[in-house]
């Protein structure tokens, strides 16, 4: 007849305890995922913006990652009035106004008086000037390289829960990706 080894089920108690509390570290974990990934095509953009004068490119934000649902999102944008014309193209136009030494001033219905020059053309004559497509050029980077960030990112989430550690907070990471 066998002998009957003894048998320390502790560490599968505990793993059990782990895994129960699991759901706060996989709500924490999308939240900042989410956040991580639009903060690197918040980078991404904004470097990829032209810039005369530094507007267009302070103006880009990233608002707060919202739970809808089983979804979550977050807006990454920016409310210049141009910045859809820089980022998806226009037809080139008339645009009124003076110039004021080297700066232009939009005057919206300017007339000027006659015999003066009044505003400035913007684009070839009747032709169309290109998108920068900023945004979109550095979403699709961030989608390309989705996969691999977010499996590393959930390799670290399981060693995390099985070993019973606290969620990894944005603050903990430290690796000014903030």
């Amino acid at each position: 007849m066998g002998k009957w080894a003894k048998f320390d089920f502790s560490e599968f108690k505990r793993m059990k305890k782990n895994l129960e509390n699991a759901d706060q570290h996989i709500e924490q974990f999308i939240r900042d995922f989410v956040h991580e990934m639009a903060m690197r095509a918040f980078r991404k953009i904004r470097k990829r913006t032209p810039s005369s004068n530094g507007q267009l490119r302070r103006a880009w934000t990233v608002g707060e990652v919202i739970k809808t649902g089983d979804s979550y999102t977050v807006e990454i944008f920016n409310n210049l009035e141009y910045a859809s014309y820089i980022e998806n193209g226009f037809r080139a136009h008339w645009i009124p106004g003076i110039w004021e030494g080297n700066t232009f001033r939009y005057i919206a219905g300017y007339k000027p008086p006659k015999g003066e020059p009044g505003g400035m053309y913007v684009g070839p004559k009747d032709g169309w000037v290109e998108g920068k497509f900023m945004l979109a050029i550095s979403m699709k980077e961030i989608e390309r390289a989705l996969p691999g960030y977010l499996q590393r990112r959930q390799n670290q989430l399981l060693e995390d829960i099985l070993s019973g550690k606290p969620p990894r907070g944005k603050e903990e990471k430290g690796n000014g990706d903030q």
